[in-house]
């Protein structure tokens, strides 16, 4: 192999597949990075066992030239860096014949032992074909990533929760995650050729990186399903994640259908009142009380002090009520919203809280259980 590539566009290229390499990794080819040159292409490549992360360098004009075709997988972290502080301009790229894969800019040449990439793991052409193939917006999909995955539980102790319910039925796309605390959905519409339904279980955190590659609001991420995998192609780059194998809880019957009070609350200023409550309190934990045109949010620490503050209600139905919440959910949720205004339905002192966003009632809402306290 060798190729002469910007050094600019090298190093975003390790930059974004790094993500897949954690920083302890064992296992000597895992902490590598696959660099495939093809006649008319660079490929970048990053992987572990649960995410693999791909990016496409096309040789479209000077910013790269394919001299010979071959691969090598290198360590990730050494390359990355040496890359980093190379002078500015053309790197050229030679891998000999015992795999040793030289580095050369303008005052400089440095030699990197090299590993042989029939050792790395291949995005399997088996699995080409995808049992579904979407086409969703960008910054929809984004956005619903982001306002879902946060409610995923970081605990391993049921797999199936740490990842993001992906259920696609009647050309629409719900996402749910629930940490047994929280929950938060999403549906989205999603134009596809055919009838069918399919229902995958993703991996959270694989899922927030995914949303790095969803840049540009007109443009359109290319979501592919196989029996073992899901990817995300974005702007040359491709993000492949497992699945998480199991069956989902039916979450039906957590979901209220009926409220006792619902109250309209500018969310901007809801959210700053939240932070604020948040530092004073114990264990995380605020009052939400209201009166007939105000929201009250109280929070103490013992022997610190207490906060009090208020929010104006803009609409108010049904009677008043306190409810004792976790204020960093609440200022999550508040943060993964573009609405200007929410809905908050009280279905009962020790029932889930539903917060809707206003502009998108129909097809995204959050559950939050309330905390049992003195008061």
């Amino acid at each position: 192999m060798r190729i002469n590539v910007s050094k600019d566009i090298l190093l975003k290229a390790l930059q974004q597949v790094l993500k897949a390499v954690p920083a302890n990794q064992r296992i000597p080819i895992l902490a590598g990075v696959h660099i495939q040159a093809l006649t008319n292409e660079l490929i970048v490549t990053a992987s572990n066992s649960s995410m693999t992360i791909l990016y496409r360098i096309p040789g479209e004009d000077s910013s790269l030239t394919v001299q010979r075709i071959g691969e090598v997988v290198v360590p990730a972290r050494y390359f990355c860096e040496i890359i980093r502080k190379s002078d500015s301009g053309m790197i050229t790229l030679e891998v000999d014949s015992s795999l040793r894969l030289s580095i050369s800019s303008e005052h400089t040449q440095i030699r990197l032992c090299g590993m042989d990439a029939v050792d790395y793991p291949a995005i399997h052409p088996a699995e080409n074909h995808a049992a579904l193939k979407l086409a969703v917006n960008n910054q929809l999909l984004k956005d619903s990533i982001l306002q879902v995955a946060g409610a995923a539980s970081s605990s391993e102790h049921r797999p199936v929760l740490t990842g993001v319910s992906f259920q696609y039925r009647n050309h629409r796309l719900q996402l749910t995650a629930t940490n047994g605390v929280r929950l938060a959905s999403r549906t989205i519409d999603v134009e596809h050729d055919a009838e069918m339904e399919r229902h995958i279980i993703v991996p959270g955190r694989n899922l927030v990186e995914a949303v790095k590659i969803m840049d540009g609001e007109d443009r359109t991420t290319e979501v592919e399903v196989t029996n073992r995998h899901i990817r995300f192609t974005a702007n040359h780059i491709m993000v492949q994640s497992a699945l998480i194998e199991g069956e989902y809880p039916s979450l039906h019957h957590v979901i209220p259908h009926t409220f006792i009070s619902e109250i309209t609350i500018g969310t901007a200023p809801l959210l700053k009142a939240v932070e604020r409550t948040t530092v004073l309190a114990s264990e995380s934990i605020i009052r939400l009380e209201t009166t007939a045109d105000t929201l009250r949010l109280l929070s103490q620490t013992a022997e610190i002090g207490d906060i009090e503050d208020e929010v104006s209600i803009l609409e108010k139905n049904g009677e008043d009520f306190t409810i004792s919440l976790n204020g960093k959910y609440v200022a999550d949720i508040l943060h993964g919203t573009s609405s200007d205004f929410i809905r908050l339905r009280f279905t009962g002192k020790m029932s889930p809280m539903v917060i809707h966003p206003l502009n998108d009632l129909s097809s995204t809402f959050f559950l939050i259980t309330p905390v049992r306290t003195a008061k």
